[in-house]
């Protein structure tokens, strides 16, 4: 199992998935992704509430309702995930804004509505046919693209920014950036020609 995907409310993926029935089909027919029906959806979520449930040691990714979780779930996967290196993802409708974090693990908090959409399908085809993938996949195909347009603006406001505390700030939002795009050089004024090299390579794949 590559996938485990915890969804108690399957009504959802018919209200916002695109091709309604087609699309939940296609998702229940790849081999690696073990999404189970409701009953069986809620016993696995309330032995995560109780934090005793075992985890497939092939698993490298876990996607759940989030507000089927309590505390201790929460709590739970997060250290589970955290030890294994397993990336997880949180949907919910009551999640207003997205939250990336790949400080000990790679993490996704998002908004129902922007989790079920077209993009869903290619990416869980790519994490089960081992292919590399990032979880900012699921929230924008043009992810790095906007990551490395923000970068080389930050790097240009430095060159006019005056106050101390705001360069500090730009300066930890770039390694931030750079950690997330995984670039092998530094986020700065030096390496400004490289960054727009690899802006338009980007633009061009696109």
């Amino acid at each position: 199992m590559k996938i485990l995907f915890l969804e108690d409310r399957p009504g959802r993926q018919l209200q916002f998935l695109p091709n309604k029935e087609k699309d939940v089909e296609k998702i229940q027919s790849f081999k690696g992704l073990y999404m189970p029906e409701v009953s069986k959806c809620k016993e696995i979520i309330a032995e995560i509430n109780q934090g005793d449930y075992n985890f497939s040691e092939s698993l490298l990714l876990i996607i759940v309702h989030k507000s089927a979780l309590d505390t201790i779930g929460t709590a739970y996967l997060n250290k589970v995930c955290q030890r294994e290196k397993i990336k997880l993802v949180f949907f919910s409708g009551a999640i207003s804004q997205l939250i990336y974090n790949n400080e000990t693990f790679e993490m996704l908090d998002i908004n129902s509505a922007d989790f079920y959409t077209k993009r869903l399908i290619p990416f869980m085809e790519r994490v089960t046919n081992g292919q590399p993938f990032h979880l900012l996949e699921i929230a924008n195909e043009q992810w790095e693209l906007s990551y490395l347009f923000m970068a080389r603006q930050i790097i240009y406001n430095l060159k006019l920014e005056k106050e101390d505390d705001s360069i500090d700030s730009m300066l930890k939002k770039l390694e931030q950036i750079q950690k997330i795009v995984n670039l092998d050089f530094n986020l700065n004024e030096d390496n400004f020609t490289k960054l727009n090299i690899i802006i338009k390579e980007k633009i061009l794949q696109s």
